[in-house]
C-alpha cells in the first residue's frame, strides 16, 4: 500500500552555484559513497548527479512530511546506481520500501519519491534473506 508521494523540481544551475561557492554542501547533503559517484563523473553529468541525490532527498522528506533534520538527516538517505543505472534509495532505520525516479531535461531535475508499506511476506522475505531482498 502506497503511503506517501514526494516530487521536487531544482534547477541544476542553481545547485552547480551552490557546490561551487559553498565547499561544504557536497559533504552535508551526499553520503561519501554518493560523493564517489559524484565525482566520478565531469562537467554537466557531475552537477546533475549532485542536483539529482539533493531533489531525491527533498522529494523523500516532502513523502514522509518530516523534512529534513526533524526525523531524517541528508545522511540517513543514500541514493546509488545500480549497475544499469538504476537508482535505488536506501534510508537508514525506515521500514517501508522507497522508490525513486530522476529525470533531467535542460537546466532542471525532477524527481518523484514513493513510499510502501510492505506486506507481511515481504518483511518475512527480508529478515530471513536481507541479501535477497524482497521476493
Amino acid at each position: 500500500m502506497i503511503i506517501g508521494i514526494g516530487n521536487d523540481t531544482e534547477a541544476i544551475s542553481r545547485v552547480g552555484q551552490i557546490v561551487a561557492r559553498q565547499t561544504k554542501f557536497m559533504d552535508s547533503i551526499l553520503t561519501p559513497a554518493e560523493r564517489e559517484q559524484a565525482l566520478e563523473r565531469k562537467g554537466k553529468h557531475f552537477h546533475e548527479f549532485v542536483a539529482g541525490r539533493f531533489s531525491a532527498k527533498e522529494a523523500f522528506s516532502k513523502a514522509t512530511g518530516y523534512g529534513i533534520g526533524e526525523k531524517v538527516h541528508w545522511h540517513d538517505i543514500e541514493i546509488l546506481n545500480e549497475p544499469n543505472g538504476r537508482p535505488i534509495m536506501q534510508v537508514k532505520n525506515f521500514r517501508y520500501k522507497t522508490y525513486v525516479a530522476i529525470t533531467h531535461s535542460g537546466d532542471f531535475v525532477n524527481t518523484v519519491v514513493i513510499i510502501e508499506r510492505l506486506t507481511i511476506l515481504e518483511r518475512l522475505s527480508l529478515k530471513f534473506f536481507p541479501k535477497r531482498g524482497v521476493l
